[in-house]
């Protein structure tokens, strides 16, 4: 066999070889794309932190970049009324109920379950490191788990250089003292919603009531053909 044709047989081979994968995609979403829920039921947000208020900032940040994605989202608070006249009141306990009890008990699609593992301010050598960690995990009504993602942050004051040691020294221990005594934690939680939610490396389908909904899900029947069957 002469160079041409070993060349040839080759990129023969590599051809073959990149079209498998191309017809052979996976859909790590394909649970999500089959059920497509149309409404998400926040359930009170479990905090593992110290912070007695974490729970209650971190689920009033999620309603609005939910409905942003184009879905419909039942109101926090009322969830949380009614769940308390059910008598649960704990968020762990509200988390270890069965998900066709929770999704019957408001006719909803799919639940969303919040984990604060992380929310915290160190203080390091003129300087605080203040923390986020949140994990995420969306549930249809079956109990299938659509989707899950787990973000952790943090942010440290940064001053500008004043040209003075002594002076940058004062203004960085004013700082940090401030962030020690009030945390910044709302854009911090703001943010790691963001990246959930909006990310590209494990994105987060727009609901029916999202502009690129109908797109969305055309070219997911095209990349992943048959993924849409049930």
């Amino acid at each position: 066999m002469n160079i041409r044709a070993i060349t040839l047989a080759i990129v023969i081979s590599f051809s073959v070889l990149a079209s498998g994968c191309a017809v052979n995609q996976v859909d790590t979403l394909a649970d999500f794309h089959q059920s497509r829920p149309k409404s998400i039921l926040i359930v009170p947000v479990v905090n593992k932190s110290t912070d007695v208020m974490a729970s209650t900032s971190v689920l009033s940040t999620l309603p609005r970049q939910l409905g942003e994605k184009g879905y419909y989202v039942f109101p926090v608070n009322t969830v949380k009324s009614l769940l308390e006249f059910e008598g649960l009141t704990d968020p762990q306990e509200v988390h270890n109920v069965p998900p066709t009890e929770l999704s019957a008990l408001f006719h909803a699609d799919s639940i969303l379950y919040v984990t604060i593992h992380s929310w915290t301010s160190v203080y390091v050598v003129l300087a605080t490191n203040t923390i986020v960690d949140f994990e995420y995990r969306l549930v249809a009504a079956d109990g299938t788990v659509l989707w899950s993602d787990r973000e952790n942050l943090s942010y440290s004051p940064q001053s500008s250089s004043g040209g003075s040691l002594f002076g940058d020294l004062i203004v960085m221990a004013l700082e940090s003292a401030i962030e020690r005594a009030s945390p910044n934690y709302l854009p911090l939680t703001r943010q790691a919603n963001q990246n959930v939610f909006w990310n590209s490396r494990q994105p987060f389908p727009p609901g029916p009531y999202a502009l690129d909904y109908t797109t969305y899900y055309q070219a997911v029947a095209v990349d992943y053909p048959g993924s849409l069957e049930q």
